[in-house]
């Protein structure tokens, strides 16, 4: 082994330049917030076809004493995948190649851009084995970004695999030629040579340390596991290592190295406590741990999920325990990410989304389910507000823009449907059918397709409605009560429910939705729960409780992640209940018997229904609350809401209400808080109390109440009467069906109409259609349009401003 090293190493050109400047770098907080600190808006580059060339093996032999350069050759291993190959097409970046070698000498070989072309003396096929050594040099690359690339300063040298600005962003290119994509599996072997008492440590098993004379040493890693060129790792300098093992489910002893600088080790292991319990937290969830070591390795920047030697930020591994759900997360990665990869970066979530989640697991079995559904609620309330915004644009998980490849949607919108998805089936399926989906696709590239059938298949439950739904589409669905009668049936109760449906976003309507509701009695105690299927644009449900129910809930348990939010407290002094989940405040004036609390902050727009001064209001269409419970006395609590319509990531509460409307000017003192007891009564005015934080057209302050009822709130604003009284009153009743529509609207009015027109208006007022009045009716034509909330506006010839109605599009 020492001969083939030194053979090796002395077909390497040794270059003598003058040392470049340091590079210098921060160390990042997490997965998360590093690969989310920088974005490229380059369009994304359209993903290679299979390769021709099927990689079996990649032998790196790399010198790491040139300074800020490094000097290799990689020796790769591949068969043919088709008959008559003559080129080999490798990936390459900013290295340059000396020369291609084989068995019988010199290959031709040029070099454009990122791509290296190697050529073969004559076509081979499926029946022929090669292998070819690459020797190479250079300045490797950093990713614009800042991450991703290969690091050659501050005492270590490292690599991280992927890139967040460069696409691909598999980045393994940056230090070896390889063929760069997700799908590309092979295994790996490292022979670098190092100096000055620095060492290697790369994926996989140690081979051996191999002296080469002086300080200088040879570290041998073997990989046996295949992986994606993005994970394979490297790191250098003078490490300690802490050592320890872990029993796997398999029976097998699985060895676990924690590295780094020696004055580093006694807090990483502190950080580190926890370890044990997620490895056997995941291995009971989701099957053995399928890789022959677990490490970690601390570096500047980080976090990056290399197979068996994941590259951690050494910032977070400070002696706390505060960001141990990163730990779990890249450990999380050798089930998801690891052993199964995203075919394509679109479908990120795959990788990214079940580690974020995992690492919520890991969370419910240290600390419990509270822990647990604290952290997806928080979760769920930020990327129900503002997904769309940090990632700009509303995304399906399968088809998230590679500009935003490590964002919002891969990350913690994945964690959130994941959620759902375990809500829908339940623990024992959720378990069992990933475990199956892990077993059958280990080591392999997977995509959304293969997820859903297979995920059907092992659990008995159709997926469909739920990938389609949930994965396949942006945005996000919300269901709410329109409707509810109580009646007496000899010892028991029936409770009759009308359950409509609404979008956050260009979301197309839920289908067969598992839905919890909760009936709540006069007595808090009794409460009786069930599980009913909801979908399309409305649902009747009905229900028998064995006592007199006071009120309903519904997704109480947050099993499912709605476009609603919100939290339940029990009351009984004067200390501030404040929600920020439901953005809503509640202040008890004086202490009293316990009652019960629940705030609920609908993201979708309240429906309009009828206003005790028609006209006068416009109504927000962002959201509004529900606020339920058992007190009677209104004057107990008086209520406090903050507005935000700033367009910022961490404002964008009421965009849609605070703009201008039909020529009237937005202003905060028009500002007013309505309410309605039932869904099916009218709205009247609650409040104008506005508290202006800024300037008054900022759009940024507070709404108090005098007193706290139970029902239902919403923000509006008055708009000017003048022009409303000039309308005429025979155009005022008119009447649409259906409503909700899928693909037209008839509308009908009670005289006759001379001239006018119909305008729809979208949640930002901008008109998506038209058309012009003739006689008592007409109709829109609705199929192009996005599901979700309008509002239809008369007009007439004179340019009055008639009635305005709601309606719903549900395709």
């Amino acid at each position: 082994m020492v001969r083939s090293v030194l053979q090796a190493f002395s077909a390497l050109i040794i270059y003598s330049l003058a040392a470049l400047t340091p590079q210098t770098t921060n160390g990042q907080v997490d997965c998360r917030s590093s690969k989310q600190l920088h974005r490229s808006f380059l369009q994304p580059k359209a993903d290679r076809d299979l390769a021709p060339m099927d990689i079996l093996h990649q032998r790196i032999t790399l010198d790491l004493t040139l300074g800020n350069l490094i000097a290799g050759r990689c020796d790769i291993t591949a068969v043919p995948r088709a008959e008559g190959i003559d080129q080999f097409h490798l990936d390459l970046l900013a290295l340059v190649v000396d020369s291609v070698t084989n068995a019988g000498g010199l290959l031709p070989h040029s070099q454009s851009g990122e791509v290296l072309e190697v050529a073969f003396p004559e076509p081979i096929g499926t029946a022929d084995t090669i292998t070819i050594s690459v020797h190479y040099r250079g300045d490797p690359a950093v990713d614009p970004s800042g991450f991703g690339g290969f690091y050659t300063s501050s005492g270590m040298t490292y690599n991280l695999g992927v890139a967040f600005e460069s696409i691909p962003h598999s980045y393994g290119r940056s230090w070896f030629p390889c063929l760069d994509n997700f799908t590309e599996r092979s295994t790996y072997e490292f022979l670098i040579k190092t100096a000055g008492g620095r060492l290697a440590y790369c994926n996989g098993s140690l081979i051996e340390h191999i002296p080469l004379g002086g300080d200088t040493v040879v570290s041998h890693w073997r990989i046996a596991e295949t992986m994606p060129a993005y994970l394979a790792s490297v790191a250098a300098a003078n490490l300690a290592v802490a050592r320890d093992t872990l029993v796997s489910t398999a029976g097998n002893a699985i060895p676990v190295e924690l590295i780094a600088a020696a004055n580093d080790t006694a807090n990483m292991k502190a950080s580190f406590t926890h370890l044990q319990d997620s490895f056997d937290h995941f291995e009971a969830l989701f099957g053995p741990y399928r890789w022959e070591r677990v490490g970690y390795v601390l570096t500047n920047i980080g976090a990056m999920e290399h197979a068996t030697s994941i590259h951690y930020p050494r910032s977070i591994a400070n002696g706390t325990l505060q960001n141990e759900d990163v730990m779990a997360h890249e450990l999380a990665h050798h089930w998801f990410g690891n052993l199964v990869t995203c075919d394509r970066a679109e479908e990120m979530y795959i990788n990214e989304g079940f580690a974020e989640y995992l690492s919520y697991l890991f969370l419910e079995d240290v600390y419990g389910r509270q822990r647990y559904m604290s952290t997806v609620r928080l979760n769920h309330r930020n990327m129900v507000h503002r997904a769309h915004l940090m990632d700009e644009g509303w995304w399906a998980l399968n088809e998230v823009p590679q500009a935003w490849t490590y964002g919002e949607h891969s990350y913690n919108k994945g964690a959130d449907v994941l959620h759902s998805l375990r809500g829908y089936i339940g623990d024992e399926a959720f378990s069992a059918g990933l475990t199956s989906f892990l077993t059958t696709y280990a080591f392999q590239p997977v995509n959304t397709e293969l997820l859903r059938d297979h995920l059907s298949m092992a659990t008995g439950v159709d997926l469909t409605d739920f990938f389609t739904d949930w994965i396949q589409q942006p945005g996000w669905t919300a269901f709410e009560i329109d409707a509810q009668t109580i009646t007496p049936i000899n010892d028991a109760w029936s409770v009759d429910l009308t359950i409509g449906q609404k979008q956050r976003g260009p979301a197309a309507a839920y289908h067969h939705v598992p839905i919890t509701i909760a009936v709540i009695g006069a007595d808090p105690a009794n409460v009786f729960r069930d599980t009913v299927l909801v979908g399309g644009a409305s649902s009747a449900v009905s229900l028998t409780v064995p006592f007199e129910p006071a009120w309903v809930w519904l997704n109480d348990d947050d099993k499912l992640s709605l476009a609603m939010t919100g939290e339940t407290d029990t009351i009984s002094t004067t200390s501030i209940f404040f929600s920020s989940l439901a953005n809503l405040e509640v202040r008890p004036q004086f202490a009293g018997d316990p009652v019960i609390v629940r705030l609920e902050q609908y993201w979708v727009a309240a429906d309009e229904g009828t206003v005790e001064d028609p006209f006068a209001y416009v109504i927000s269409p962002d959201r509004y609350w529900r606020v339920s419970g058992n007190w009677t006395d209104a004057s107990r609590f008086i209520g406090r809401i903050f507005f935000d319509g700033r367009n910022t990531t961490s404002g964008n509460l009421d965009v849609g209400l605070m703009q201008d409307h039909e020529g009237v000017a937005f202003h905060e003192d028009s500002l007013v808080l309505l309410f309605r007891a039932t869904p099916t009564d009218p709205w009247v005015f609650w409040s104008d109390r506005v508290t202006t934080f800024g300037s008054p057209t900022d759009k940024y302050g507070r709404m108090d109440t005098d007193s706290l009822r139970v029902g239902e709130y919403v923000l509006a604003w008055r708009r000017s009467a003048v022009g409303l009284v000039e309308s005429d009153p025979n155009n005022d009743q008119w009447t649409i069906h259906p409503n909700p529509a899928t693909d037209h609207i008839n509308i009908r009015f009670d005289k006759d109409v001379v001239k006018g027109r119909i305008r729809m208006l979208d949640n930002t007022g901008r008109e998506v259609a038209s058309a012009i009045v003739q006689g008592r009716s007409t109709r829109i034509d609705v199929l192009g349009l996005v599901s979700g909330s309008y509002v239809l506006q008369f007009i007439d010839d004179r340019g009055n401003q008639g009635p305005t109605r709601s309606i719903v599009i549900g395709h």
